[in-house]
């Protein structure tokens, strides 16, 4: 794709107020400086002239980690990816180029010229979550898969094991991480002064933070023309130096899954990725301003249940993917179908990549300890959708109609939980 060759000029509007002596006569030094709302995630530091108060590499090397390592485990049958694999999974190796970037011009060309955060130590985070239908959490998981894909690509079954890896970690490291993690601090987080030093107060940088797994571009709400160019087209060269900054300049992760979900035939509009970013944007200036944490809360509140609903959204995209499969494979009646026998072409052929891409995004679910969806009901939903693709027996169907019915409850499911309307179930 080619970098967008428009200069995009963002400018901030600032409100001054100044505190005047009981005579009017005088104006304290210390006076407040509150700022208007910015249209990009731009935001100085209260502490440090003319520098910045955002920062958040590392998450943005792990969303680029996440992304890169999918590709490496299909294709790495006969182990030649597994050593790369895990040095990645670790970012340990200083010289690894940055596989998005490749054909492209960017800033950084190499993981650690943006961070040396690793994966591993955010896996070990959340061991104590267990996904309910494999009996084990999403580490061990994954490094089971990573040892299989050196003998498949897609398990004996039809487990997509790339599929299921990425899926996982963005709900395991980069959901976890901006819901529950960081958006838990806010309320005890310090907000008066600078952080060990830094331009940014503790509460300014977890808010960051969370922003910076989200995976959206600084000018997400105006450096594209629509959702389908955030998804699409997922980079503009916002400062027109003809380059791309990952840390700036570049969707991926949940910002690009949100722009998906918001591409669909619908008279109501849930406009995830506004929605979320507009709460980002309130909820930082607020809290430059040092606005009443209540407020701050609000926006907080807003980010947890969109993405959630994000969540939900693409899991019920990929059940209709997958139900629309199962109806396609059962009509052809094809008895010689099999987890490695799919058609090349039509609406079965992706059978198995459909329903990984179900199972691991749904998985996500349980790592917002702010959801509303309640626990029992994810546990419905993933054990209705089973823990691999349902096939035939030979000329018996049973065993993926039941699959097909059981998928249908697990919308229903959903629906409940997030007051969904019939037009984006259905067409999602």
């Amino acid at each position: 794709m080619t970098i967008k060759k428009q200069l995009l000029l963002f400018s901030s509007s600032f409100l001054i107020m100044f505190t005047g002596c009981e005579d009017n006569e005088a104006v304290e030094d210390d006076a407040a400086v509150l700022i208007e709302t910015p249209t990009a995630y731009t935001f100085d530091s209260r502490f440090v002239d003319g520098e910045s108060s955002v920062s958040y590499s590392g998450q943005v090397v792990r969303n680029l980690l996440m992304n890169d390592i999918k590709g490496l485990i299909a294709d790495n049958v006969g182990g030649g990816n597994t050593a790369t694999i895990n040095s990645m999974m670790a970012n340990d190796d200083a010289n690894l180029g940055i596989i998005a970037a490749e054909g492209m011009n960017t800033v950084q060309t190499k993981y650690h010229d943006i961070s040396t955060s690793q994966l591993n130590d955010r896996l070990t985070a959340v061991a104590s979550y267990t996904d309910p239908g494999y009996g084990a959490n999403a580490q061990d998981m994954i490094t089971g898969w990573v040892a299989e894909s050196a003998m498949y690509s897609v398990r004996p079954g039809g487990l997509d094991l790339g599929q299921m890896a990425q899926k996982v970690m963005w709900g395991a490291i980069a959901y976890w991480q901006g819901t529950s993690k960081y958006m838990s601090k806010i309320p005890t987080d310090d907000n008066t002064m600078a952080d060990d030093g830094d331009p940014y107060t503790a509460m300014e940088h977890h808010w960051d933070e969370s922003f910076g797994y989200f995976g959206a571009a600084r000018d997400y709400n105006t450096g594209y023309s629509d959702d389908s160019d955030r998804k699409s087209d997922p980079y503009y060269d916002s400062n027109g130096d003809g380059s791309i900054d990952f840390k700036s300049e570049y969707n991926m992760g949940w910002s690009v899954t949100a722009a998906k979900r918001d591409v669909v035939d619908a008279s109501t509009d849930y406009d995830f990725t506004g929605t979320i970013m507009n709460a980002y944007l309130e909820g930082r200036t607020l809290i430059t301003n040092q606005a009443p944490l209540a407020d701050i809360l609000v926006q907080r509140d807003i980010i947890l249940n969109t993405w959630e609903k994000v969540v939900a959204a693409v899991s019920i995209h990929y059940i209709n993917d997958t139900m629309n499969d199962l109806a396609a494979l059962i009509t052809a009646a094809d008895t010689s179908l099999a987890w490695n026998n799919l058609p090349s072409e039509g609406d079965g052929y992706k059978y198995n990549i459909h329903w990984a891409e179900m199972r691991a995004y749904c998985h996500g679910l349980i790592y917002n300890d702010f959801k509303l969806i309640s626990d029992a009901d994810i546990a419905s939903v993933l054990d209705h959708m089973g823990t691999a693709p349902a096939y035939n027996d030979g000329a018996d169907f049973s065993p993926m109609q039941t699959l097909h019915d059981n998928l249908a409850l697990a919308k229903n499911i959903l629906k409940s939980a997030y007051s969904f309307d019939d037009e984006h179930m259905n067409n999602w």
